[in-house]
């Protein structure tokens, strides 16, 4: 009976070992921002629920050049809001230079230091960035959050197209 308790015990700790080393290895996976991304946000009936995750109609384009793009959907056509470069500076954040913004015009011509955590095998980005003054210069030292959901290429045509 011990030799069995030992055998399991033993087996157990190979197996829990296994796993430690499994997670250790995905997470030193190379971090890929390069894509098109989907801005989120949380839906819920409830205040005291997060809700569920639904898409908007903003995008983010973070190109393999360094380049990025921020554009929104409209009834009469997509617009550009935003574009720069961006550079991946640590496995927690990247910085974006900014050279043209429609919503946030005071960040045109410096960098937004974007802190970002990858979910979901990399398929969501929960982002963060500070704003120290408004438009007009007034202080708000705000913290603007963001959800991001990478934007996969079809396996077959949807049929609820518009095209």
């Amino acid at each position: 009976m011990r030799m069995r308790f030992l055998f399991v015990m033993i087996l157990g700790c190979f197996c829990g070992m296994s796993t430690v080393n499994a997670q250790d290895i995905q997470e030193k996976r190379p971090i890929n921002l390069s894509g098109i991304w989907q801005m989120c946000f949380y839906c819920s009936a409830s205040p005291d629920v997060p809700g569920e995750l639904r898409t908007s109609h903003s995008l983010k384009i973070l190109s393999n050049d360094g380049r990025f793009c921020n554009l929104v959907m409209t009834p009469a056509g997509a617009v550009i809001i935003g574009y720069g470069t961006f550079s991946l500076t640590s496995g927690t954040f990247y910085t974006e230079y900014i050279e043209k913004n429609v919503h946030l015009p005071q960040l045109e011509g410096k960098e937004n230091k974007m802190y970002f955590e990858m979910k979901e095998n990399g398929t969501l980005m929960t982002v963060k960035y500070f704003v120290d003054t408004d438009i007009n210069g007034n202080k708000i030292e705000a913290w603007y959050n963001e959800v991001w959901k990478r934007v996969d290429v079809a396996s077959s045509y949807p049929g609820d197209v518009f095209r």
